[in-house]
């Protein structure tokens, strides 16, 4: 893809995604689906490419309108990707084409959008929590095992959280790991803490709500310090609204030492599956 940098009108160019097996661990009823957190990577290598100033550090305004399909043993996903250079920030949407069901017509549709800092405005933000490793209110512990066998069913690449998952009304909290694969850990750290979070979230909203929801889009999430593959993190989220959908949940990922890692506002969570997928009876809290 030819540089397209001061470009101030939309642009649209073809870009090829390389599936690797671990891909096929992120599925939905039976489908391997592109995940959120690779679908941002996958967007910020573009900015990047065209657009070496913008701060890919500082995303805003994500949305994941349209689950992107992997078909079985591919190598390589055509996609495409546009980017408009804008006075807020660099737009980048990720989509494919797709034909009718006829054959006849092909139409563009989009699966992910987000908007990178045009420059750098990144600072350490005051900590919220006086003890990190504590949760307030009553909790239960969830083990991973069981989470990933009866509440968030993916395959060995996304079973991400660590040991057991603590929750209560006032959030949930988790070791995270970095994961071990041929993922990107350069541009925006390794997806799995980021994708491992909101497995927290769609955990606590099943106890508390009785719906399985899952990531929709977020309002801002800050990189400061890039976690990668091998890592081991300490995750946290917090629910902001949950009375109705999109349920709203702000994140951190913290390192061992306590610095932060990154902090996501306005997680927006949904019940993509019109109630098709329902937790079990056994998370749900006895009084939502």
């Amino acid at each position: 893809m030819e540089n397209i940098s001061r470009l101030n009108h939309p642009i649209c160019r073809p870009w090829e995604i390389e599936i690797y097996p671990y891909l096929y661990n992120h599925h939905l009823e039976g489908k391997a689906v592109f995940p959120a957190a690779e679908a941002l990577i996958t967007l910020a290598k573009a900015v990047q490419i065209n657009f070496p100033e913008a701060d890919i550090n500082s995303l805003t305004d994500a949305y994941f309108q349209r689950f992107l399909a992997i078909p079985p043993d591919t190598k390589v996903l055509a996609a495409s990707v546009g980017i408009e250079d804008g006075k807020s920030g660099i737009t980048a949407r990720l989509l494919s084409s797709v034909k009718s069901k006829t054959g006849n017509i092909n139409r563009t549709v989009e699966h992910a959008r987000v908007k990178f800092a045009g420059i750098a405005v990144n600072q350490l933000p005051a900590d919220p929590f006086r003890a990190l490793e504590k949760l307030e209110g009553e909790c239960i512990n969830v083990p991973a095992t069981t989470i990933y066998l009866e509440l968030v069913p993916f395959g060995a690449a996304y079973q991400n959280i660590i040991g057991d998952l603590s929750v209560s009304r006032s959030g949930a909290l988790a070791y995270l790991s970095g994961g071990n694969t041929e993922a990107d850990d350069d541009l925006l750290g390794s997806p799995f803490p980021f994708d491992a979070l909101l497995h927290a979230a769609c955990v606590w909203a099943q106890r508390f709500t009785g719906v399985v929801p899952f990531p929709v889009g977020f309002v801002k999430r800050t990189i400061y310090h890039k976690t990668k593959k091998r890592g081991t993190y300490l995750g946290r989220i917090v629910p902001v609204e949950f009375t109705r959908e999109p349920f709203i949940f702000n994140a951190w990922i913290h390192d061992l030492q306590g610095d932060v890692c990154e902090v996501m506002e306005g997680i927006q969570m949904r019940d993509v599956t019109k109630g098709r997928i329902k937790p079990p009876e056994w998370i749900r809290a006895t009084t939502v």
